[in-house]
């Protein structure tokens, strides 16, 4: 059962960066210039790391076993795995968004405002909503040797910028954010 650990440090690391993202709109709403860089990072990391091995972790290993082994979930896997392709859907609009606030200027900041906010609340729920129901229902149900597999899918990778393994191409994101953003995350002004 390492996969029920590891998804919901996963969900962890996806809060503090919905948390960010809320923070750096904070930030622009209150004057402050926006960071077009940290905006990009940020949205490179949710490609790589939740649309490309969470979620499909979730929908080929965790999803497939919980049915299998709990046929009565169907109406619930398949609307969490309906809200994965939503949210790749919302994440495409912020990053059109982010595009037309970066070509056009500030005008533009009140749709990618509107679009960071729409992504971050539905991340947020559908995450509660994994841990709250699928998690829940998979360790009454699921057998050790479903775990076996869900727990080798779920070690396959390692999150890019939370992981124990430092990766090069997000250390310059995550020594940024630490630096811009207020606790619980970063250091912000406090500590200048």
């Amino acid at each position: 059962m390492r996969a029920i650990s590891i998804i919901k440090s996963e969900h962890k690391n996806l809060g503090a960066i919905l948390y960010s993202l809320d923070k750096l709109i904070e930030e622009i709403d209150s004057g402050k210039q926006p960071d077009f860089s940290i905006f990009h990072g940020l949205f490179t990391y949710l490609d790589r790391f939740l649309d490309r091995y969470h979620h499909p972790k979730e929908n080929h290993h965790l999803f497939p076993k919980l049915l299998l082994r709990a046929p009565e979930t169907e109406s619930l896997v398949r609307e969490l795995g309906q809200q994965h392709i939503e949210g790749e859907i919302l994440f495409v609009g912020m990053l059109k968004a982010l595009s037309a606030y970066e070509f056009s200027g500030a005008q533009e900041f009140p749709h990618f405002r509107d679009s960071v906010t729409s992504y971050t609340e539905f991340e947020r729920k559908h995450a509660q909503k994994e841990e709250d129901e699928v998690l829940t229902r998979a360790r009454e149900v699921l057998e050790p040797s479903d775990w076996d597999e869900i727990d080798a899918a779920f070690d396959a990778n390692e999150d890019p910028l939370f992981g124990d393994k430092w990766n090069n191409e997000f250390s310059d994101l995550l020594d940024r954010l630490i630096n811009r953003l207020p606790a619980p995350l970063g250091l912000g002004d406090d500590w200048k």
